[in-house]
């Protein structure tokens, strides 16, 4: 979904009223007193939230708004009336959360910054959509949606700075839209967010942008950036979820993770995404207890310059089975880097040993430090354990063998290249390598093996059509 549909989305909302519907509007020199016109606006959204009915739309005009509590959308919309919650057109709408570092909590006074709630928090409401809003200076999250009471959620080019938790977080909720947002200084773990003598916990909760236990959602084309953790991290129990075209960068972490807890985690798919100057480009771990991740489907990404490897399989927690996995038409180039704590990296790091049913095909693997692809059994053992778990790698495209000795790294445990069979060896030329335009001039065409894959790749390595094709 790109920046003109949601433009048009925008434009539908408005042409949802009814005769009856109304547009409020809240301004820093209203008065709450007023009648919330663009004349006389009202002072806070809190009012304006009172006041919305199904198929009104409240529309902040430019300014920045200090926010003493919470903000909790009063009521929902129906399904063919939504309530629209917008920045004016064409202005800049900010509401701060630095004053707030308590709140009521089952009629206690609790931290904030103990919480996982957020300046804007939507729950137990559905059929709202927010737009052209910026949130920043959070002691605890961002925009945080949380359910199970809470369904047909959309935030369209909204923005979250600097937040202690979560940018923005989806909990248990149904139905969810995050599209064209940005998230900056998510994760921030420093001493403003404890009190004098707490015990400050080792880092900040969450991710950037968190996926909690939710179902059938959208995140696309987000920019996470220059946070603290993490990037978009799809966890728990979450299913039937598509997480495309986004771009994350500049983080100390995974860019995208999937993260099984308290259950099965499964039918997640990642497709045309970007990542670069991060750890990992993207992990799969399955870390609760009790829990289980199958059927998670990775395709036409672009990884590139990853301090760590451009696809991990992780031991973190528990380290449990993960199942009928799918990557193919990727782009990892120059993952890895020398002397790393992790121990040897490179392209596709198979660090856990408990998987099975997992199917890697047509991915460009470039550039790879210490491998393109290598896994933590023996030389001797590798090729039996692969067929005994159905672990299938074929019709890739390997830049070459690097022959390189490994060291340990993470868990006391070595990773070993091995590139198995019906595989190809050689690389692209790019159309401008130096600015990082992956698009291939001229590449190997693919050596198919006869295999009917259960999800049908391009007809070309990598991520992104070749010029040729």
């Amino acid at each position: 979904m790109n920046t003109k549909l949601i433009s048009i989305l925008f434009c539908f909302a408005i042409l949802q009223f009814t005769s009856n519907a109304k547009e409020y509007f809240v301004g820093t020199n209203g008065n709450d007193n007023q009648n919330g016109t663009k004349n006389s606006p009202f002072k806070t959204i809190f009012k304006a939230s009172e006041m919305a009915q199904p198929g009104d739309t409240v529309t902040i005009l430019g300014g920045e708004f200090h926010l003493e509590k919470q903000f909790r959308p009063v009521r929902s919309g129906t399904s063919d009336k939504w309530i629209l919650y917008r920045g004016a057109p064409g202005q800049k709408v900010v509401f701060d959360g630095g004053l707030i570092k308590k709140v009521v909590q089952n009629h206690d006074s609790v931290q904030f910054s103990r919480l996982t709630a957020g300046l804007f928090q939507i729950e137990k409401v559905n059929y709202l959509r927010f737009g052209n809003i910026e949130v920043r200076n959070s002691d605890a999250g961002g925009f945080i949606v949380r359910g199970p009471e809470c369904k047909k959620i959309e935030l369209l080019n909204c923005k979250s700075n600097h937040s202690h938790n979560s940018g923005i977080g989806l909990w248990y909720c149904d139905s969810v839209l995050v599209s064209n947002c940005e998230i900056t200084g998510a994760n921030d773990n420093d001493d403003q967010y404890y009190l004098p003598g707490q015990r400050k916990g080792g880092e900040a909760p969450h991710e950037a942008l968190s996926i909690c236990g939710a179902r059938f959602f959208e995140v696309a084309n987000n920019h996470v950036h220059h946070c603290f953790k993490e990037g978009i991290d799809c966890k728990e129990v979450s299913r039937h979820g598509i997480i495309h075209n986004n771009l994350v960068h500049d983080l100390p972490r995974q860019a995208y993770y999937t993260d099984a807890w308290f259950g099965l985690l499964e039918d997640v798919e990642f497709h045309s995404n970007t990542a670069y100057n991060c750890m990992w480009g993207f992990a799969i771990s399955v870390e609760g207890k009790g829990s289980e991740l199958r059927n998670v489907r990775f395709h036409h990404n672009l990884i590139y310059n990853m301090t760590g490897s451009g696809v991990l399989f992780g031991m973190w927690g528990d380290n449990l089975l993960r199942s009928d996995i799918h990557i193919y038409n990727n782009t990892f180039y120059h993952c890895g880097s020398p002397n790393l704590w992790c121990g040897g990296v490179g392209s596709i790091d198979i660090l856990s040993k408990n998987f099975r049913d997992v199917f890697i095909y047509r991915n460009i693997c470039d550039k790879g430090w210490d491998y393109e692809m290598g896994f933590t059994f023996t030389s001797e053992e590798v090729e039996k354990a692969l067929n005994e778990r159905n672990f299938v790698a074929a019709e890739n495209l390997f830049e070459s063998a690097k022959n390189r000795p490994s060291r340990p790294g993470q868990f006391d445990v070595m990773v070993c290249e091995y590139l198995p069979p019906n595989n190809q060896m050689g690389a692209p030329l790019y159309r401008n390598e130096p600015e990082f335009d992956f698009v291939p001039e001229k590449i190997p065409e693919v050596k198919q093996t006869g295999r009917k894959w259960k999800y049908e790749p391009s007809p070309w390595f990598g991520a992104l059509k070749p010029v040729e094709q």
